[in-house]
């Protein structure tokens, strides 16, 4: 048997043991493999997966952030009812709720639970406890919605403050998704929830609305341009680093509450889509720099039909596991 047909048979045999196996994974597969092939032949090599292994991982993570974007389609045209904006009931989830309160034109409300969607996260085993406690205020009335928050943000880091040891007990699981594992609920700590929303509410009402804020954006000539400015006001949003913004702004985009898209993929001050671009590009121990790096996955960008949110996502994950494909959730 000849080298070739060994190599051969291995990529095929590669193929069909990841999630690409399902016939519209596999096209998709095949297709972003040979596009990806051309951009090395036509324009950079690509060390990270100059292995077939890394190679095919690589592009099952590609799909599965594309498959991700899909599910936010999905949800979009499901129906809803109120209970899942509702965080006394079991049914809440703070991304239905926001595509609820969309429908029923509460605008203030839906952008309000997309950024306690990202400020919580949801946690592998303790779901949306934190998001669903802290909202409805430990099953009580008034809950923390926009307006309530927006009138009276100095008696939310009192109620913060007075309800710690029922919202820290050990009684179930508790704590932040993996985007902010290091996040925290003091009331008292300078990067706490209670200055979080402090400094998120003081972000819009500064315009007097979610909308308001963001019309001030919607004469830039394009969706990068738009996105590259909230990204870089969101800075006065206290412990929204990087990944905050960038998730914040691509759920407004996903959901379609906003018509940005990034031009880039953000790696300044980035860890894993950063260690993950220079894997993918220049190899392993290397230091190239961010704004390098962002060149080259333009042109990635453009070759393969990935778009940067997609891309950003899927690198970092690649990186966590070149050898192995693994599922990750936010």
């Amino acid at each position: 048997m000849s080298a070739s047909t060994k190599k051969n048979g291995k990529w095929h045999a590669l193929v069909n043991e990841t999630k690409a196996h399902r016939p519209s994974y596999q096209k998709r597969f095949l297709e972003l493999d040979e596009r990806i092939r051309e951009f090395e032949r036509s324009t950079s090599p690509l060390p990270g997966i100059e292995g077939d292994v890394e190679r095919a991982v690589l592009i099952n993570q590609l799909i599965d952030s594309e498959r991700r974007n899909q599910h936010f389609e999905r949800m979009l045209t499901r129906p809803l009812s109120s209970s899942v904006a509702d965080p006394h009931h079991i049914d809440f989830d703070p991304l239905r709720a926001a595509i609820y309160q969309w429908r029923t034109a509460n605008y203030d409300e839906a952008y309000w639970l997309i950024f306690q969607f990202v400020h919580f996260g949801k946690h592998p085993t303790a779901g949306w406890r934190y998001a669903r406690e802290v909202y409805g205020r430990l099953n009580s009335y008034p809950i923390w919605s926009w307006d309530e928050i927006s009138a009276n943000t100095p008696e939310f880091r009192l109620w913060l403050g007075e309800s710690q040891d029922q919202l820290l007990r050990r009684d179930e699981p508790r704590g932040f998704g993996n985007h902010r594992k290091y996040s925290s609920l003091s009331h008292e700590s300078h990067r706490g929830t209670a200055a979080v929303y402090e400094s998120y509410v003081e972000w819009v009402m500064r315009h007097g609305s979610h909308a308001k804020l963001f019309a001030q954006y919607s004469n830039l000539p394009s969706t990068a341009e738009k996105f590259d400015a909230l990204y870089n006001a969101m800075k006065v949003v206290v412990d929204f680093g990087r990944i905050a913004k960038f998730d914040y702004l691509m759920t407004l985009s996903r959901l379609n509450f906003l018509d940005v898209k990034p031009g880039r993929a953000y790696l300044q001050n980035a860890t894993g889509p950063l260690q993950g671009a220079r894997l993918l590009i220049t190899g392993p121990q290397s230091t190239t720099r961010a704004k390098n790096l962002e060149e080259v996955l333009r042109g990635f960008s453009e070759a393969t039909g990935t778009t940067f949110d997609v891309i950003e996502d899927a690198i970092c994950n690649w990186q966590k596991s070149p050898g192995t494909f693994k599922k990750f959730v936010l």
